[in-house]
């Protein structure tokens, strides 16, 4: 839910969202793509002047004028967490940003190829992008379709039918059953052959699976999955490292050790960089009590 602010922006007009936005990582995760849509909204749809700490200036068309601390109140959330989501529309070269003293100016990026201008589309380009993404969303499905042929289960088909919900009283049959079987047969075809533990029985234990499920919630499944992927693929978290450490499914789901599995961190790099910085990784790894797992999410 986004919270009343100081920032306010008009309630007429509308924007326009392309419908190749389905197959983008951003719209897997309904937090991270309400947040995405208010930008757009809050976005100058024409060149506006502004007063910035006693200078004039023009805000163009597809930026706006904010503070890390406003966008917190506005989504209820940290001001880290604002920043580590800007630090991730930047990357996949989504919205530019300029610190102009305390306030950040935010560029959507091709604002105005998507945007209408005059009742006009800007770029005549969105058509042949629309058709591509259909062109792509099509061999996706033929890719999945051949993998079901060859008795493969890809994360889609894994997690299509896993909820967020609670799950039901203990004893009745239903999702936090289905959720045990679907994750762990996930997590196992991915880990066999590997150093990383698979898991043992078939039901998952309450603070592991609670630890997964908010992992989910903040991320979406789709990153779940990357995570696991990344991690039987990392030599570090297979033991290949000074100590033999090796990850386990809980240390993955740990809140400080997964946006690091998912970003790469311990992926396969050349041996200089991993003598250089496997000390760092190593405390990172052992990091961890039973504690990090106690709290209700």
């Amino acid at each position: 839910m986004l919270s009343e602010s100081k920032e306010q922006m008009t309630n007429e007009g509308f924007i326009c969202v392309s419908r190749s936005i389905v197959s983008h990582w951003i719209w897997n995760n309904p937090v991270y793509f309400q947040r995405w849509v208010d930008m757009i909204m809050m976005a100058n749809w024409e060149d506006k002047e502004v007063q910035i700490a006693h200078h004039q200036l023009t805000v163009q068309r597809g930026q706006f004028v904010t503070a890390l601390h406003s966008l917190a109140v506005r989504w209820s959330i940290s001001r880290q967490a604002v920043s580590k989501f800007m630090v991730k529309l930047s990357d996949d070269k989504m919205v530019d940003t300029l610190v102009y003293g305390k306030v950040t100016i935010v560029t959507i990026c091709n604002y105005d190829r998507y945007q209408l201008k005059n009742g006009i589309a800007v770029d005549g380009l969105v058509d042949n992008m629309v058709n591509s993404s259909v062109e792509e969303l099509v061999a996706q499905t033929n890719n999945i379709i051949r993998e079901k042929e060859k008795g493969k289960k890809t994360s889609d088909e894994v997690f299509s039918q896993v909820s967020l919900k609670p799950d039901p009283p203990s004893g009745m049959e239903g999702e936090g059953s289905l959720f045990d079987e679907r994750f762990i047969q996930f997590f196992n075809s991915k880990m066999k052959g590997k150093t990383i533990p698979s898991i043992r029985g078939e039901v998952l234990g309450k603070k592991r699976k609670q630890s997964i499920k908010a992992r989910m919630r903040e991320y979406g499944k789709d990153a779940v999955a990357q995570v696991i992927a990344n991690a039987a693929e990392s030599n570090f978290l297979n033991g290949g490292n000074v100590r033999g450490f090796i990850a386990s499914i809980d240390w993955l789901m740990k809140p400080g050790n997964f946006p690091k599995v998912l970003d790469g961190n311990y992926n396969n790099k050349n041996t200089k960089f991993n003598n250089v910085h496997d000390r760092t990784r190593r405390s990172e790894a052992t990091a961890t009590s039973s504690a990090d797992f106690s709290k209700q999410f």
